[in-house]
């Protein structure tokens, strides 16, 4: 029965894992893309945020996201008036995720090569 529970867990996080927004994820969506017309990527993702044409005549073609948000971090402790140990407040993290990606296209508006910068390029 142990056995059992263990291996029934260990299904279960790996299920899990499996649908978690990863970095490798990310990379095989865009070389899945690669060879195909701009076109019908635009039609599935949108449209980009920017666009240039490199001095090869090829155009890239630019998407960025960006998220800030804060959360609470853990409370701040300290000596306080009352000799003895009270909080003084909570604090706040600010944290910032950016992904900027770079789809290059032909002439032709093939798909030639992409790249991405950024903390948090990831992808179901």
């Amino acid at each position: 029965m142990h056995t059992l529970l263990k291996t029934s867990l260990f299904s279960v996080s790996l299920l899990l894992m499996q649908g978690c927004a990863t970095h490798a994820n990310f990379v095989q969506k865009y070389n899945s893309w690669m060879g195909h017309n701009i076109s019908y990527l635009v039609s599935q993702i949108g449209y980009p945020d920017s666009t240039y044409v490199l001095p090869n005549k090829n155009k890239v073609y630019v998407y960025e996201r960006s998220r800030i948000y804060s959360i609470p971090s853990m409370p701040m402790f300290g000596y306080g008036y009352y000799d003895g140990y009270s909080m003084f407040g909570y604090d706040n993290e600010v944290i910032q995720e950016t992904c900027k990606l770079f789809i290059e296209t032909n002439k032709k508006g093939t798909i030639v090569r992409w790249g991405s910068r950024g903390n948090h390029c990831v992808s179901q």
